[in-house]
């Protein structure tokens, strides 16, 4: 699934990994197969299958703000080839543009267990399947009006899929919109809560629903205390959502409690378009401004890590050529005006540090959640690539990529679409591999970096590496890894990425 075998985006092996790659000069790529439609999910793997989804392809010559559908299509690929097995149509009720800066139909993860592939519609279409694509159960749900939410990740877990929805409308339990009143884009009622919810994954029955709800901004994380699965999850974000109070709540996921608050926490200010990350001791989210260490079993306040007021922050001097060192210094060194928060969804929990790309200023960010030390490394945007060797590093432009599909038809109609991946976007969510971490953004590249070095300086960016030419490549997907080999996508391509012999 979209966060891994154990549902941490991370992942620990003993086999040699890729870490550099090019699609643009065809540098460590095994196989390269064309998608006929642009999507945003990432790639489930199972063996020697791959699954994921794309939008129904549309004709030739559709209007860039014409490129919105309802259905999508699932697809079944051998991952030794990048042949394509089998495909699947997906319909839903809700039709949704193309290739959204934030969301699409196509936003979630498939799941697989090794006998079903469960493909998750965002218009309203839950579809189970067996491994050859044959139906074996399907779920209409209702599609919130507003941010379908790139960041809802289903999850399975005990033979559950966990999944962020609202609550049928016949559920007495179901709440409207609650909070402060002021002009919306929408009516109150077309807005209702979100939470958590959990379906027999074998018959797609409904089990619980947990009772203190969930943004859609937020993508909730699983994993166990006490020996039972819990669910963390989170309250707040942009557009005011109605789940009030803002802040972050620990549910149980399994047993009798199944749906049940373990803990929550509150606050005015929480920032919930993260990936909610924690471990056996704390759990971890963004106050405004400030990181928060929560104790994983109460919810009690632990630390409050400021990590915009002092920080070792490295920023590149072009004119000299190198890196220059502030030390204990506030972020407005970077930038004088920037907003408090990582850029979306772009958080993760590696051993002792956290880590997540800055909104403003290119800057990479770890916190030692154990000294409290915070480190920033600003990074290039872009870097250029042709099959001829050129490589152009630009560290204060970046060329925008268009958004085309495989058929050179633009598809997003947000004119924000042509930024850098950067701040007021959902990015793909970022994955570990070992120490090393992969950040990707919206045009294409992905940053590595190696989270155990002593100094976060210049040796802690291990690779900036491309998923296609540049100006022609979009991407809002995560990567996904499996024995030695890690897949990601665009809109126009799958890409299998896997250190090539001498």
């Amino acid at each position: 699934m979209a966060s891994g075998p154990t549902g941490n985006w991370t992942a620990d092996t003993d086999i040699s990994i890729p870490r550099s790659w090019s699609v643009s000069a065809d540098e460590n790529i095994r196989w390269k197969t064309e998608l006929p439609e642009g999507g945003q999910s990432g790639i489930a793997v199972w063996g020697d299958r791959l699954f994921l989804t794309i939008n129904k392809p549309l004709p030739v010559g559709t209007p860039v703000e014409e490129m919105k559908g309802s259905d999508i299509v699932g697809y079944c690929l051998d991952s030794n080839s990048g042949k394509v097995l089998w495909t699947v149509d997906i319909p839903s009720p809700k039709e949704m543009p193309h290739s959204g800066l934030f969301s699409d139909n196509t936003s979630a993860t498939p799941i697989t267990d090794g006998k079903h592939v469960w493909f998750f519609n965002h218009g309203g279409t839950i579809l189970c399947c067996d491994m050859e694509g044959m139906e074996l159960w399907r779920r209409s749900f209702e599609s919130r009006t507003r941010h379908n939410a790139k960041q809802c990740e289903p999850i399975l877990v005990d033979g559950q899929l966990l999944f962020v929805m609202t609550r049928d409308s016949d559920d007495p339990l179901r709440r409207p919109m609650r909070a402060k009143p002021g002009e919306r884009e929408t009516p109150a009622e077309w807005w209702p809560w979100t939470f958590v919810r959990a379906l027999d994954a074998e018959t797609g029955k409904p089990l619980w629903t947990e009772s203190s709800g969930t943004s859609v901004h937020n993508t909730p994380r699983i994993g166990y205390l006490h020996g039972l699965p819990v669910v963390f999850h989170a309250r707040g974000g942009g557009h005011k959502p109605p789940e009030v109070p803002y802040g972050f709540s620990m549910s149980w996921a399994g047993g009798e409690q199944a749906g049940e608050v373990l803990w929550s926490y509150e606050s005015s200010k929480v920032v919930a378009y993260t990936v909610s990350h924690f471990d056996e001791q704390f759990a971890y989210g963004f106050d405004g401004g400030i990181l928060v260490q929560l104790d994983a079993r109460t919810g009690n306040l632990k630390t409050r890590f400021p990590i915009y007021d002092r920080a070792d922050i490295r920023l590149w001097d072009a004119e000299k050529g190198t890196y220059e060192i502030h030390r204990d210094a506030p972020f407005s060194v970077v930038v004088d005006k920037f907003k408090k928060d990582p850029t979306n969804q772009t958080t993760i929990l590696v051993g002792d540090y956290f880590l997540y790309l800055s909104h403003s200023g290119h800057c990479i960010a770890r916190v030692n959640t154990g000294t409290g030390k915070t480190e920033y490394l600003q990074v290039p945007r872009q870097v250029v690539r042709d099959r001829n060797g050129s490589e152009e590093v630009l560290w204060d432009s970046h060329i925008p990529s268009f958004a085309t599909n495989s058929r050179g038809m633009p598809t997003a109609s947000d004119r924000r679409s042509e930024r850098d991946g950067w701040g007021h976007v959902t990015a793909g969510s970022p994955i570990a591999i070992n120490q090393y971490v992969f950040f990707s953004t919206m045009i294409g590249m992905t940053y590595v970096v190696d989270s155990s070095v002593d100094t976060f300086d210049e040796s802690a960016l291990v690779a900036i590496n491309d998923l296609g030419p540049t100006g022609e490549t979009w991407s809002l997907s995560s990567l996904s890894y499996s024995r030695g080999k890690l897949y990601h996508r665009g809109l126009k391509h799958v890409a299998c990425i896997e250190t090539q012999s001498p």
